[in-house]
């Protein structure tokens, strides 16, 4: 009898899901998208088919003064908690997912005070959206999708001791000339002030931690997933998505693909009776050749 349910217990235990959904397996592959973190190669942008990544372990786009290109205050002095890794995005079937994978779940504690992960930005042909992480963040509803209209519908990086909220020194980056580090972080959270008629829908989100080993035990991976309807994606565009931590320590942005239009079976019909009335019509009043008795 031990024998005929070890199977499946085993394979229960291997394949369990994590908090919020996630399913990953004794190698620390996630299921659902075939990855296992830490397995490309660092510092890389790959692009295969509908899945865009971009790989930045270690690595931080801009470079911080005392610090340069890891995640500030240095890989060995604690830029290890508020490490943006890897950042995954693919649209299937009109729905666009997205995979965090971060040092540390949610927020932790820097200098006496908490800094949280940020929430999820994308910025379609000029036009930005942004997915709520997590409450803490404004008080908004976790994977709310809002409109951003204005530079009032986000908060900047936390207004707190060691964060670079107050930072003026202009720095090298990855994104274009140099600038501050929280104009190169732009927004962190979605503000709790911005109009309810700017929410679009929610996006669903799973989670999960795993220990990769060394300074990557604790792994935080988070997805999100939504229709890409909520955003019009029906429309050609590129999709360009992006995360920080509070404290401005460290980002991580990924291009994704552009959007091909793909019309509706109702729209095809349309167009077709259209164009068969238009040739009937012409057809109608053209002059009949002949002669007249």
């Amino acid at each position: 009898m031990r024998s005929k349910w070890f199977l499946p217990a085993f394979l229960a235990a291997v394949l369990a899901p994590s908090a919020g959904g996630m399913i990953i397996d004794s190698s620390g592959n996630i299921i659902d998208w075939g990855i296992t973190p830490f397995s490309q190669p660092n510092g890389s942008d790959i692009h295969s088919g509908s899945l865009w990544a971009t790989i930045q372990n270690n690595y931080a786009p801009i470079s911080y003064p005392g610090v340069g290109r890891e995640p500030s205050p240095g890989v060995t002095r604690g830029g290890e908690q508020y490490d943006l890794e890897e950042l995954y995005l693919r649209i299937q079937d009109h729905q666009v997912q997205l995979l965090v994978i971060t040092s540390s779940a949610w927020s932790t504690q820097a200098w006496g005070n908490t800094v949280y992960l940020g929430d999820m930005f994308l910025t379609i042909d000029g036009q930005e959206f942004g997915i709520v992480t997590q409450q803490a963040n404004a008080g908004l509803a976790q994977g709310a999708i809002y409109r951003l209209d204005s530079s009032g519908d986000t908060k900047g990086i936390q207004q707190q001791a060691g964060s670079y909220y107050n930072s003026t020194t202009l720095v090298a980056n990855d994104y274009g000339p140099s600038a501050t580090i929280p104009d190169i972080i732009g927004p962190w959270a979605v503000s709790g002030s911005i109009d309810p008629d700017q929410l679009l829908g929610t996006a669903s989100m799973s989670w999960a931690t795993y220990n990769y080993g060394g300074a990557e035990n604790g792994t935080f991976i988070l997805e999100y997933a939504f229709s890409g309807d909520l955003l019009g994606l029906l429309n050609p565009g590129d999709l360009t998505a992006q995360i920080s931590w509070g404290c401005g320590n460290d980002v991580i942005r990924t291009d994704g693909p552009t959007v091909p239009v793909v019309p509706e079976p109702a729209t095809v019909l349309l167009v077709a009776a259209g164009g068969t009335f238009v040739y009937l019509t012409s057809r109608r009043q053209r002059p009949i050749r002949g002669h007249w008795n």
